[in-house]
């Protein structure tokens, strides 16, 4: 039965519904201990938009409670009673127009998030999550969803809407209890618990937003247009330099202007806008600009400063060409755009984050709204310029909280090296120095850890680069690509670095043979957390096809003697090359994610713990509304709050950091560093 709570005298009851009191529905809402949730809103921002209605209820019975005339402060006593679960789809939204009211309910089961993370890294066409696609698999029900464009312009005054609205909530139950059983077949139970703890903190940081100094960003703009003009002269005196005759890329005016006269000189030709102009360009140069399409899995060819920096030392335009697409960023992206994102009621920019926006578990956050491109904070330039436009309000101090070197501890901590729990547990902990000792053990010998980031410099710098590339997968042409060092010397390295940290090699090797028997990776392994591959089942049925007999065959087909590589002389043969180039690319895609995707999710929980445990504080402190938070980034938490709190406040989310990462780690214990001024720091 559909009850509707309304003062409005224009819509009377009849057979879809049953109007009944506000008195009535809250007595009828307090027997329920699972209610399914979701509102109706004249738009997408709460700080902007109305909030039409709220939607209670379950499979039998729901209430839709008109919100233009009905004060929904009235059902406090449901939507604040702790005991009582709610079940929503894409919780974050609808939270924040709670928010608004500053209503903070707890207990929430998302739908939404629930399914996201049965399919973790699996492609979200194949598996969408959104209520009308979880109502017909779980449910078998097919809702029509056309009544959603008339809400915005009429509002809940129909027929139509009212059993739209009802209906959002009427199977949420339904599809609660059919995930369980779906996570519980994936050992999927606790790491469900963690995401829906912490769906409302994600949804309060999106809500609170953060302060934009925006003088002092317009001055950034200017100077960020003068640097890429520098930058864009640079490259172009490259061009001219090394092609001053090639009428590809350069010319010389010989008809002048009126105003500047002439330049007899040659002048560099290439839009740099242009792919179209710049693609031939690099080619033309040795760079592979072919990228995976992460989204469609084709491969496409991009000029980004992403797919250079690997190549750096194909050729000398690369660090040049990479100053100018950093710089161009910076005007682009983090320019007139971010100014267009100030929110005219708070005065205050709030991102979009999405809670499972990365195959690891991370979040990322921005896309598309609109015409607006959101601001991605995980992306952002840590440089100070752009970050201290981020600030805190007058009376309140902007606290930047972060993990030591999390990644690295967490890598401690998966392969349990000796070397690496050692440094961490007796040791200076500087890790950087530790594997620089590792890799140049013939430059550095039996220097003391300690005395190395004073001593080696240039090693310890180098070490960065080997620490993560290894640990992550790579291998010596990692290291020779991105380096630009003779693979010899970076084939020493890694048997250095291999034989120093003998732990590192033992887990990589587990992980690889994981994968490729299962078909996931365990991301976290204190909750469960999973990724799952999607090439998995293709890479199974081509390792059955790949037999003795394949191979015997295989082995017929001659080389191509330029290339070395097999070279099919007819269609059957052509195919059996292509399935042994994708077998291989595939395994060795699934075994690199194997060993790096345990480290970045390990990380995403342990912040994800840490920030559901200070917002625990925070509410339990009586800080909700003046403790903001304001930005998540990686490993990251930062927030603004009342001068004569901030140092307590800053301890509080340093403790609960430390606790996350014992509880899911245990040791090398995870410190965190707080910074406290009046922008962002780090």
């Amino acid at each position: 039965m559909i009850y509707y709570v309304t003062n409005s005298q224009e819509i009377q009851e009849n057979r879809h519904y049953k109007r009944i009191s506000i008195e009535s529905s809250i007595e009828f809402l307090k027997s329920l201990p699972i209610i399914g949730l979701d509102t109706e809103t004249a738009g997408l921002d709460s700080h902007t938009k109305a909030l039409l209605s709220v939607q209670m209820g379950n499979f039998d019975d729901q209430v839709v409670i008109d919100c233009s005339t009905v004060d929904i402060h009235k059902y406090e006593c449901i939507l604040l009673d702790r005991s009582k679960i709610f079940i929503l789809c894409n919780a974050k939204f609808d939270l924040q127009f709670f928010y608004e009211k500053h209503i903070d309910i707890d207990n929430i089961w998302d739908v939404f998030l629930m399914e996201r993370l049965l399919f973790l890294g699996l492609p979200y066409k194949e598996h969408p999550a959104n209520l009308k696609y979880l109502s017909l698999k779980y449910c078998s029900v097919n809702m029509d969803k056309t009544a959603r464009g008339q809400i915005i312009k009429t509002g809940i005054n129909s027929d139509r809407v009212i059993v739209y609205a009802a209906t959002d909530v009427k199977y949420l139950e339904l599809i609660m209890n059919a995930q369980k059983i779906e996570l519980k077949k994936k050992g999927l139970i606790t790491a469900a618990a963690y995401e829906n703890k912490y769906c409302p903190v994600l949804a309060y940081i999106e809500w609170c937003g953060v302060k934009l100094d925006v003088p002092r960003w317009k001055e950034k703009m200017k100077k960020d247009f003068t640097l890429l003009k520098e930058k864009e002269q640079t490259l172009n005196d490259w061009v001219i330099k090394n092609y001053p005759d090639d009428k590809r890329f350069t010319f010389i005016d010989r008809q002048g202007d009126l105003f500047t006269g002439f330049n007899t000189g040659p002048q560099c030709k290439i839009n740099w806008n242009s792919p179209k102009q710049v693609i031939p360009f690099l080619e033309g140069l040795g760079f592979d600009l072919r990228t995976k399409d992460k989204n469609t899995g084709l491969y496409t060819k991009s000029v980004g400063a992403k797919t250079i920096k690997p190549q750096i030392s194909k050729n000398s335009i690369a660090p040049v060409y990479i100053a100018y697409k950093e710089a161009s960023k910076l005007v682009g992206t983090y320019g007139q755009n971010i100014l267009d994102q100030i929110n005219p009621a708070t005065h205050r920019i709030h991102t979009n984050y999405n809670q499972l926006g990365t195959t690891t578990g991370r979040l990322s956050s921005g896309g598309k709204e609109g015409k607006i491109r959101k601001i991605d904070f995980q992306n952002i330039p840590a440089e100070d310029n752009t970050r201290a436009c981020f600030i805190a309000e007058e009376g309140n101090k902007f606290v930047s909280c972060d993990y030591s070197g999390q990644e690295s501890r967490v890598i401690a901590y998966l392969t349990k090296d000796p070397s690496m729990l050692d440094l961490y547990k007796n040791g200076c902990g500087d890790m950087h120095s530790l594997v620089a000792k590792m890799a140049y053990p013939d430059i550095i010998g039996d220097t003391p850890v300690e005395e190395i980031k004073a001593k080696f410099k240039k090693q310890r710098s180098d070490a960065k680069n080997i620490e993560f590339g290894f640990n992550y997968g790579g291998d010596a042409h990692t290291i020779h690509s991105t380096k630009g060092i003779p693979l010899k010397e970076a084939e020493i390295i890694y048997d250095n670095y291999m034989k120093g940290f003998p732990g590192v090699k033992d887990y990589q090797d587990r992980q690889r043979k994981f994968v490729i028997e299962n078909g996931y990776v365990t991301l976290c392994y204190k909750t469960g957390h999973k990724s799952f591959m999607p090439d998995f089942r293709q890479f199974k049925d081509l390792e059955k096809k790949l037999d003795r007999t394949f191979w015997r065959k295989y082995r017929d087909i001659p080389r191509n003697p330029d290339t070395g590589k097999k070279k099919g002389r007819n269609e059957e043969e052509i195919e059996m090359t292509k399935d042994v180039s994708t077998f291989y690319k595939t395994k060795s895609s699934m075994e690199k994610q194997a060993i790096d995707y345990s480290c970045q999710g390990s990380g995403a929980v342990m912040h994800k713990l840490s920030s559901i445990l200070f917002f625990k504080w925070i509410k339990d402190n009586h800080l909700l509304y003046k403790v903001k938070l304001v930005l998540a980034v990686h490993d990251e938490l930062d927030f603004e709050c009342p001068a004569e709190i901030a140092d307590k406040a800053a301890k509080a989310l340093q403790d609960f950091m430390y606790k996350a990462g014992d509880y899911l780690c245990g040791e090398p214990h995870f410190p965190a560093d707080a910074e406290i001024g009046d922008y962002w720091i780090h």
